[in-house]
């Protein structure tokens, strides 16, 4: 065992039976060894000076981790840097530390910045700046002057067209003199556009050069920038527990986005394993955590834990924890063993408190079910309306799994789906029973004049009402995540009225104007809306105990019936 390990695998106090097989980093709870030593991590950096920093928002990670000893300890990792550097001690290192001073990616990014330096200096240059200001001067003062003659040509045609109309009189002439006329004004105007081409041409011919310059350093920054990203791509290996290894570049290439994200292999789950297998040490149990304030865009709660992000990560830990089965699987390592064997289970908890809530009976994912399980609790030719479960997906999926169309296509054989849930929001849907109904339903949620009302119970407390305005996309790096964008989002509107507190928990009725995926659980959630997150909501809450599920409930829908015209509102009891 190396110094370097000894300084970074920190022994851990053992309670209760180890676990026989490492969590899916993409979908676990955190196990109880997990949160205590997530615990020392905070510990350990609220110490330091680099404390500060963190909480401005940073993901850590712990691995629970076995030597070949037997003894039991846990490696702490940070995503990216931490004050500019990746090798503060204490820490696992980086997978491939390309910040090293003297290093080529600092001198190769040192001259890429050198490029931009210039291009920005060429481009803020007087000369550059008032051939460009005067170019456009020229541009527009053609136009206004070709714009203004035509104006006066088309006046002195209507002025001809009026003469030529006249039968006799002293204000007639003669056809030639009109002729004359039209075709003077025709060549003053060929004339016109050529003097101000020629004026234009040459403000061109003394812009070119410079602006030719600036285009062959773009490309050029562009060029570097791009090989100094793959150069970086190609030193990044990475290990599996079997001790053959592959670079960044190669994992991707097979995948549909073929290159790497910017920042891949700098995540904590990458870097712990990475350490772990580099130090042929047993991975037990991993979990990454949040802590700080949360990002602009995305959602993220201080001391909650998260799931490995899929854009970046779920590559490269699918290879690292891949094995020798012909399926490039190894089930040893992406199976998950419960924690509930753990008597202490409750006093490791106490780092982040869950609050418990009351237990649901939901749908269960994987298990057969028949349309039976589906509540309808309207129905006549043209539609249904009917009580969603929690848990169960609105249309098909990757999976086999049962979903409210296809269990309704038992029953009817053609079941339209007209609008969605969540899989994890309950309430009413109304589905059409025919093609016409469903393009007069469909025409009734495009125009925004469905009502709908959902009741929600949010993880803390919040008071009065109003409206949240925060324009959604979806988070690209880890779907099916939505990140707020002010530049890219969507407009998602949701007025919002608090009904009462219940215990620490507030109970809110919110209604969307718009229909984006993941509106309501992101504009009560993020800080920018009500700051508090659903009960229950495992992508941007704070999690689930196991049995529970997201309290959000589509109370009431409201719309025209497609065929009579008739207003029809419905109304649903909140199952929470």
């Amino acid at each position: 065992m190396t110094d370097d390990t000894n300084t970074v695998f920190h022994p851990m106090k053992l309670e209760g039976e180890l676990p026989t097989q490492l969590n899916d980093p993409f979908d676990y709870e955190p196990h109880p060894l997990c949160v205590e030593a997530s615990r020392l991590v905070c510990e350990h950096l609220q110490a330091t000076p680099l404390w500060g920093e963190v909480m401005l928002g940073k993901m850590l990670g712990a691995l629970v981790c076995q030597r070949s000893d037997g003894a039991v300890g846990f490696l702490a990792a940070y995503s990216g840097q931490l004050g500019g550097r990746e090798d503060w001690p204490w820490f696992v290192p980086a997978v491939f530390d390309y910040l090293q001073p003297d290093g080529y990616f600092k001198a190769e990014e040192a001259h890429i910045t050198a490029i931009n330096t210039d291009i920005v200096r060429r481009e803020q240059d007087d000369a550059f700046t008032g051939l460009k200001a005067a170019l456009q001067h020229q541009q527009a003062q053609a136009e206004h002057e070709i714009a203004a003659f035509r104006q006066a040509m088309a006046e002195k045609k209507r002025r001809r067209d009026e003469l030529r109309s006249t039968d006799g009189g002293s204000h007639r002439m003669d056809d030639e003199a009109l002729i004359r006329e039209s075709q003077f004004q025709k060549a003053e105007l060929r004339r016109l556009k050529q003097r101000w081409r020629n004026s234009i041409a040459q403000t061109e011919e003394l812009l070119r050069p410079l602006q030719d310059e600036v285009a062959r350093l773009k490309q050029e920054r562009h060029r570097r920038s791009d090989a100094l990203q793959r150069w970086l791509f190609d030193h990044f290996v990475m290990l599996r527990a079997q001790g053959d290894s592959r670079t960044l570049t190669d994992i991707f290439a097979a995948t549909p986005q073929r290159v790497p994200p910017a920042g891949t292999g700098e995540c904590c789950a990458p870097k712990l394993l990475q350490y772990a297998f580099a130090h042929q040490l047993k991975p037990l149990c991993m979990a990454e955590f949040w802590q700080g304030a949360s990002p602009k865009q995305e959602v993220r709660h201080h001391g909650c834990f998260y799931p490995a992000c899929r854009g970046k990560c779920k590559p490269v830990l699918e290879w690292m924890l891949s094995g020798h089965g012909g399926d490039g699987t190894n089930k040893s390592y992406l199976s998950y063993e419960s924690y509930k064997t753990y008597e202490s289970y409750k006093t490791y908890k106490s780092y982040e408190p869950h609050k418990s809530y009351k237990t649901y009976k939901t749908y269960e994912p994987h298990k057969p079910y028949d349309e039976s399980f589906i509540k309808v609790i309207f129905e006549d030719a043209a539609l249904l309306v009917i009580e969603k479960p929690a848990g169960m997906l609105s249309v098909p999926g990757k999976t086999d799994d049962s979903s409210v169309e296809s269990l309704l296509r038992q029953r009817y054989g053609e079941a339209l789906m007209v609008h969605r849930l969540d899989q994890d929001t309950s309430g009413l849907m109304v589905v059409a029973k025919n093609r016409e109904a469903h393009r007069l339903l469909q025409r009734q949620f495009h125009a925004r004049v469905i009502y709908k009302m959902y009741i929600a119970l949010l993880d803390g407390m919040v008071e009065g009402q109003g409206t949240v305005s925060l324009p959604l996309r979806p988070d690209v790096g880890d779907r099916p995540r939505q990140m707020v964008d002010y530049e890219h989002g969507k407009t998602a509107v949701t007025d919002y009225v608090v009904l009462g507190h219940e215990g620490g928990h507030t109970r809110v009725a919110l209604t969307p104007h718009t229909g984006r995926t993941h509106q309501l659980r992101m504009h009560c959630a993020h800080q920018q809306g009500l700051g508090v997150p659903i009960v229950g909501d495992r992508l941007y809450g704070r999690g689930t105990e196991k049995g529970q599920r997201l309290c959000l409930h589509a109370a009431e829908l409201a719309f025209q019936h497609p065929m009579t015209g008739e207003r029809m509102r419905f109304s649903s009891n909140v199952p929470f």
